[in-house]
């Protein structure tokens, strides 16, 4: 028998079929032949009386389907084969869930006649996270098995249930704590003592049909009225299929919702992004062996930043120790942390105060393992203290300055330690990013990345490791300046916000132009190759908003106004005039701009921003850009990101865009197609397939 699935005969009449495919147990196209094989095998098998279905040594019992989705509709049409395998023996099948029981492997679970599950098992169906119904006929057994309000939260939820849980709404028929596989012989020895025979779930009833539907209805209403992702409203239409369809009708139904959804463009940017995510956890999986100890860590500041860096720490039980110029800057620092504390209703504040200590100047800060420099205004202003904490620190602390304009090479030179600093970049251009860049130096070591990527992951943010440039900012100024000649030629700033917040941007670029600051805006602008060049990178609009007094959300006035701090901005019909004053300038007699123009116009400046990260090395993944605009600017995670929707859309249309970009009155050589496109398009790869080397031609990348 296949090393994949194992048959063993523990007792006589009792076949066990045994996964061993690694820590996972992932489903993949050899162990489902395997399993198919093995099950149909058994169940011939002369003297059979039950069958059990475990993993090795009881670990997870699987984590489902190949996530690559490879294989596809083939991998799932024989787990729906296998299942009804099972629905059709003969005798008892029982499942001895040790662990998860994921996906695909819950399917099989609940495929079983009976389940019997070590008390650290879970059952859950996460797949609806990447926009997939079930593909192996739970809508159809698990409604038949529990009460239709309790599937239905399994089904949508895509949240695990434990085995106590699941013994309680009756998935589990024993939830054991020992030895696992003598447990599951002793109940399916049991069973052909009481003669208990099989018992598949299609023979047993559904509840009333007015009990199902009414439950159904409910979770209907709840579901937003539109959007890309189906999977929702389909295991819905599914549950209520049960009720009205023969069994088989309805498991072809469910099949066919399966694949509909596998198909569509939502499902494959979802999987796109929870992939990255995996990758990344890996990644972060790994740093807590190269991580130095960092019992305290120090912030210098005492603005909004530093608190706010200060308050998420302490609330994970972290120690730190917040350090400022004179006392009154100290006490400033205090009070607002103790402000965002009680904000966030803090758990366990005296714990908290008890692991926050001050000092004036950065000499209290010597102990420290990390030392993060968090100070307001422009860098220049900042560079000294930044200097002050790279004098006293220990020879192997951490180093890390933050805030959009800090650059790796700048706190290198006033620091001198390039292997121990690095630039921590928090953006909060929106209210609900949780990106943390890791922005190194060619020098930085990876003790360092390890040591602050721990510490960010501590406070639940998703961090990206790049190389001498912020992702998310780049390709944000890739958007803006997109925007801005479309502005230029006769769009409205709000109706860029309002395509593109309907596209899947939380908020639009101009919206999020005002949050960063357009001040800051103009001086990231102006580090750009041309950035000085009114022609290479026009800047004029912005520039007029900044000379105006309209620097962003914190001046009041940006883009949009703002009628008290705090507040949400309102379309200012003032800013017309000046619109109309720059556009004269520029001598552009104002157009109509489409929808569809403004956003393929932006998506292809985004695009083309994220082609010269990874042509530049900054990060070596397509995926890595798409993860920093998911977790850092809000964008829809059924989107997939920047450089999944180019994909999705075709690199040809992509340089086609670009090209017309390019070829405009005014049209600035920005938008002349990056390199990396162009390759790409030649070698018949994607933004995707880019593993951080050119065909052909080699790119100067960066080391990690």
């Amino acid at each position: 028998m296949s090393d994949l699935v194992a048959v063993e005969e523990p007792a006589p009449g009792i076949r066990r079929l045994v996964f061993g495919n690694g820590p996972a147990n992932t489903m993949t196209p050899a162990l489902l032949a395997a399993l198919d094989t093995g099950l149909a095998g058994a169940l011939v098998a002369h003297g059979t009386r039950a069958v059990l279905i475990s993993a090795r040594g009881g670990r997870v019992f699987s984590m489902g389907l190949s996530p690559t989705g490879a294989g596809g509709a083939e991998d799932a049409a024989l787990l729906r084969a296998i299942c009804a395998r099972i629905d059709g023996a003969r005798v008892p099948v029982v499942a001895q869930v040790g662990g998860m029981a994921l996906g695909g492997g819950c399917e099989l679970a609940l495929a079983a006649h009976y389940r019997v599950a070590l008390f650290t098992a879970e059952f859950g169906l996460p797949d609806i996270a990447i926009g997939l119904p079930p593909a192996a006929g739970t809508t159809q057994r698990l409604p038949r098995l529990i009460q239709p309000d309790a599937a239905l939260d399994l089904l949508l939820s895509g949240r695990p249930a434990g085995a106590a849980l699941a013994k309680r709404l009756g998935l589990v028929d024993a939830v054991v704590d020992g030895d696992l596989d003598a447990a599951g012989l002793r109940f399916a020895l049991g069973l052909i003592e009481l003669r208990a025979g099989p018992r598949p779930a299609p023979a047993r009833p559904l509840p009333r049909f007015e009990g199902v539907h009414a439950a159904v209805a409910a979770r209907r209403a709840a579901l937003p009225t539109a959007g890309p992702v189906e999977a929702p409203a389909r295991v819905l239409d599914c549950v209520e299929a049960a009720a009205m369809l023969p069994y088989a009708a309805a498991l072809d139904y469910e099949a066919a919702a399966f694949e509909d959804c596998r198909d569509s463009a939502a499902v494959r940017a979802l999987r796109h992004v929870a992939l990255g995510e995996a990758a990344a956890r890996r990644r972060a999986a790994g740093w807590s062996q190269a991580a130095r100890p960092a019992e305290t860590v120090g912030v210098w500041g005492w603005g909004a930043t530093a608190a706010g860096l200060a308050a998420s720490l302490l609330t994970v039980g972290r120690a730190v120790r917040l350090a400022a110029p004179d006392e009154g800057a100290l006490a400033e620092a205090v009070a607002r942390v103790e402000a965002m504390l009680s904000a966030a209703g803090a758990t366990g504040r005296d714990a908290c105060w008890s692991r926050l200590s001050g000092s004036t100047g950065t000499a209290g800060l010597a102990s420290c393992g990390v030392l993060i420099e968090a100070g307001a205004g422009p860098w220049s202003e900042r560079e000294a203290g930044f200097a002050a904490l790279a004098g006293i620190a220990a020879p192997d602390a951490v180093l890390a300055g933050t805030g959009a304009l800090v650059t790796p090479a700048g706190l290198s030179a006033c620091g001198h330690r390039p292997e121990g600093t690095i630039w921590l970049n928090l953006p909060d251009l929106v209210p609900e990013a949780r990106l943390a860049e890791l922005v190194c130096t060619p020098g930085t070591s990876e003790a360092t990345v390890a040591t602050l990527g721990s510490l960010v992951q501590s406070i639940q943010r998703v961090a990206l490791v790049a190389t001498c440039e912020s992702p998310i900012l780049t390709v944000l100024i890739g958007a803006l300046e997109a925007a801005d000649a479309l502005v230029e030629e006769g769009a409205s700033p709000y109706a860029v916000d309002r395509v593109l917040r309907d596209w899947g941007l939380g908020h639009g670029p101009y919206e999020i132009a005002d949050r960063l600051g357009l001040q800051t805006l103009l001086a990231l602008r102006a580090g750009l190759p041309g950035g000085a060049d009114p022609e290479a990178r026009p800047i004029l609009v912005a520039g007029q908003l900044v000379a105006e007094g309209r620097g962003g959300q914190a001046a009041g006035r940006g883009y949009y106004a703002y009628d008290a701090p705090g507040a949400g901005g309102r379309p200012d019909p003032a800013l017309d005039a000046l619109l109309a004053e720059g556009r004269s300038v520029l001598g552009r007699v104002p157009r109509a701009v489409a929808d569809e123009e403004i956003r393929a116009q932006v998506l292809a400046g985004m695009a083309q921003a994220g082609a010269g990260l990874l042509r530049r090395g900054v990060v070596r993944r397509a995926v890595e850009i798409d993860l920093a605009l998911v977790h850092g600017a809000g964008l829809a995670r059924w989107r997939g990101g920047p450089m999944r929707a180019a994909d999705e859309r075709g690199l040809l249309w992509l340089r086609r865009t670009l090209r017309t970009m390019a070829d405009r009155p005014g049209g600035a050589a920005i938008w002349t197609p990056d390199a990396l496109i162009c390759d790409l398009i030649k070698t018949g790869r994607q933004f995707c397939d880019f593993d951080g080397r050119v065909a052909d031609a080699p790119v100067a990348v960066s080391p990690e």
